[in-house]
């Protein structure tokens, strides 16, 4: 009797890189990407809405109205198409900033100024400004939780740097107890996980500008997140579990390197 075929499992390894050029808009899927010699990757977050009091205008302060402007890139993220209703632009970013500020401002109703920060990028976390990491698997479980698609998922949870070839929350062994960082690599660059990011409204929100889908709520993710934790990881220290990816540092002197799709995921 010939043996059952079973294909060997596949190594982890980086399956995707998506940056987000315009912080709180869609992303761009690239092959490769370098590593920024300040914080983060090059293009990532690299520009972002405020109002001319400096205050930032991001997801959780627009909602939907953001959401509402969709945006295609090319030549690596640096030309955007950008589209809300009958409103189009098409141009080169960074020789178009007050022309993407009166445009964000017809859209959204108020004055817009577009920032740029080309060395560290806009983030959230100032505590941890390298990308953040999430497995296939558990993107494939949290869709199947609530009826959404992978891709919905992806669009909503805004990771930078996909890993396959892990179980479903494997991905949150790359991190230790507060204060605990651990080191790992992708390919050639050095990380270190900080800590899981926690979640805002932003994955409530359907990523095309519709209303929260009834089906997902904090509550309900937080129950099933602390259901499905691994009993390796320190997920439980940190407080509560609505909590998806992770955040990183790069190791020092980073700057420079690049990540390619297909790199392998290295742990101690």
């Amino acid at each position: 009797m010939m043996d059952t075929y079973r294909p060997k499992p596949m190594a982890p390894h980086l399956a995707r890189i998506r940056l987000y050029p315009i912080k709180s808009l869609g992303p761009v899927d690239l092959d490769r990407v370098r590593v920024r010699e300040g914080a983060g990757l090059d293009g990532d977050r690299q520009y972002a809405l405020f109002d001319p009091r400096g205050r930032v205008l991001n997801t959780k302060r627009l909602r939907s109205a953001i959401l509402a402007i969709h945006a295609s890139y090319s030549d690596g993220g640096r030309r955007v198409e950008l589209r809300a209703g009958e409103r189009r632009i098409s141009c080169d970013i960074a020789a178009s900033v007050d022309r993407l500020g009166h445009f964000f401002g017809e859209v959204l109703g108020e004055e817009v100024v577009v920032g740029e920060d080309p060395q560290t990028g806009f983030f959230d976390d100032l505590e941890a400004t390298g990308p953040t990491v999430l497995g296939s698997g558990s993107i494939a479980t949290v869709a199947h939780w609530f009826g959404l698609g992978r891709n919905e998922v992806r669009r909503r949870f805004r990771a930078n740097l996909e890993i396959a070839g892990i179980e479903p929350f494997e991905e949150d062994l790359l991190f230790g107890r507060p204060g605990e960082p651990r080191e790992f690599r992708i390919g050639d660059v050095g990380f270190l996980g900080t800590n899981p990011c926690s979640r805002c409204i932003v994955p409530r929100l359907d990523s095309s500008g519709r209303e929260q889908a009834a089906t997902f709520t904090p509550a309900r993710f937080a129950r099933l997140r602390e259901r499905h934790s691994r009993a390796d990881s320190e997920l439980a220290s940190y407080g509560h579990f609505f909590r998806l990816s992770v955040n990183t540092l790069l190791m020092p002197n980073q700057g420079g390197r690049i990540l390619s799709v297909g790199d392998r995921l290295l742990r101690p």
